[in-house]
This record gives structure tokens, sequence and C-alpha cells, in this order.
């Protein structure tokens, strides 16, 4: 976790001193290997709340994602969510700007921020911004369980306690977002693995599906760790090749430019693991 948040806020120092990401690219490309795409998580926020300062339709954010970033396009989705939240836009008002397989990534970033940033409001209040949208107010709380798993220090009892106080409703999505942050951290052994998945209870799937989602995420990032391969074989028996196959299986047959196509997809991994 310390390197996570070294490596954020290094490319966010960066850029505060040179408000150039296309001269900096080096600086992306030679970040800690194992968490690079935090760095373009960081570098996006950066260029985001640029582009929303300038009121630009976020110009220099879609040459970013569609060039340089492009194999990073969860993170830097996941990044623009952090600039909307520390600027309280709503997401809402960009949803269709954004590409139907991505666009709820950048509602996981806000929901990260607001459960960092904004703790008494999201998590001792339960609160959160409204949207009229399911499958985005579900990928809110997803960023919220992500958050809980940093917040907590990679304390599983902790995150589950709190996680725990919010509606049973809103679990759901919460676990998936602990399983995302689990897995993506990694450090954590086949024991207490185990003991994570006995204590998930009937969120489970919920759990896996979030691990896949971040197994899925390192792998078109060219950069999967033994740690990530570990929890797909702990919690539900695949090999990591055979989460790629999966996923490549689920996307094969979803329209990427339908509005549901990223629920679709969430829906039809967990739809796969469950059991």
């Amino acid at each position: 976790m310390d390197v996570i948040q070294d490596t954020f806020l290094r490319i966010q120092d960066l850029y505060f001193q040179s408000p150039d990401w296309d001269a900096n690219i080096i600086d992306l490309v030679q970040a800690n290997a194992e968490f690079r795409s935090i760095a373009y998580e960081s570098a996006a926020m950066s260029i985001a709340m640029q582009d929303l300062e300038l009121n630009n339709q976020l110009a220099n954010w879609f040459l970013f994602v569609n060039g340089p970033g492009h194999a990073h396009a969860t993170q830097v989705h996941v990044g623009l969510g952090w600039a909307l939240a520390q600027k309280l836009k709503s997401p809402m008002d960009y949803l269709l700007l954004l590409q139907p397989m991505q666009r709820y990534r950048v509602f996981d970033g806000y929901g990260y921020y607001e459960g960092i940033f904004r703790r008494r409001r999201s998590i001792l209040n339960h609160m959160k911004i409204q949207v009229d949208d399911v499958v985005a107010s579900g990928a809110l709380d997803q960023g919220v369980g992500r958050s809980l798993w940093y917040n907590s220090r990679g304390v599983f009892d902790d995150a589950k306690t709190t996680l725990e106080t919010f509606a049973p409703e809103r679990q759901p999505d919460l676990w998936r977002g602990l399983g995302i942050a689990i897995n993506y951290v990694g450090g954590s052994t086949e024991d207490a693995l185990r003991d994570m998945w006995s204590k998930a209870g009937n969120y489970q799937t919920q759990l896996a599906t979030g691990a896949a989602r971040a197994h899925i995420t390192r792998h078109y990032a060219v950069y999967v760790t033994p740690d990530s391969e570990l929890a797909c074989k702990t919690w539900y028996g695949k090999t990591a090749a055979e989460i790629i196959t999966l996923n490549e299986q689920l996307r094969s047959n979803i329209n990427p430019e339908s509005d549901m196509a990223y629920w679709e997809w969430v829906s039809g991994l967990e739809g796969a693991l469950a059991g």
C-alpha cells in the first residue's frame, strides 16, 4: 500500500511541476512495474483536473486514454473519477462521452475518492451522491468497497466489520470492490486468503468476481503478479489463464456499444464464478 501511495504522489508532484503529460511519459513507463497502472491513474487525474478547469470536454484526457494510457484504460478512467470527486462534479454529466464498457469505472473512482477523503460522509454516515443510473450507483459502492481495504490497512476483519454496517442492498457491490482491492494490492498468504474466503460467507461470489476483475486488469496492463494468480487458484479454483479465457468468451458475446455492456460483463463474470 505504501508503494502504491508513493507512486501516485510522485506522479502528482511531477505534473504539478510540469503539467505536460506528453513530455513525462518516460516517468510513467519507468514507474514501479507491479503498480505501473497506478502511475497512469495518477496522471489521468492530473490531466482531467486541468481539463475540468479549462472546461474543454476532457480533450487532453481523451488524448491520453486513447494514446499512451490505453493499456491502463481501467485506471485512467478511475483517475477521471478522482478528478470529478475532488471538483465535486457529477460523473453523470460526462456519462455519454465515455465508452459503455469503461464509463462506470469513473463512478468507481469517484466512490473510492469519497471513501478515502470523505470518510465521515461516505463510511460513517453511509452517504453518496444520488444518481438515477442503477449500474452507476453500484459502481460508486464498488469504489467505496475498494477504499475499505486501504482504510483498514489490509486487516480483513476490520474491513468486513465496517462493510457490514452498510445496508444489505449495498453490500454485494461493496464486497466486489473489496475483492478488487485485495487482489490488486496482493501480499496475502494462501492461509489468509482461505480465511477471507470463509468469512465472506454469502458474498464469496462477489469477492471472487472482484478478484477476477483485478486479475483481468493486470493482464491487459501486462503485469500479472504471483499474488494475483494465487487468489485465482485459492478463491475459485481457476488458473490465471482460465480467467482470461473466460473473460474473452464473455466479451465476445457482448456488444461493446450497448449501454448495458458493462453490467452484462460484470453479471456474466459473476454468474460464471458462482459456486
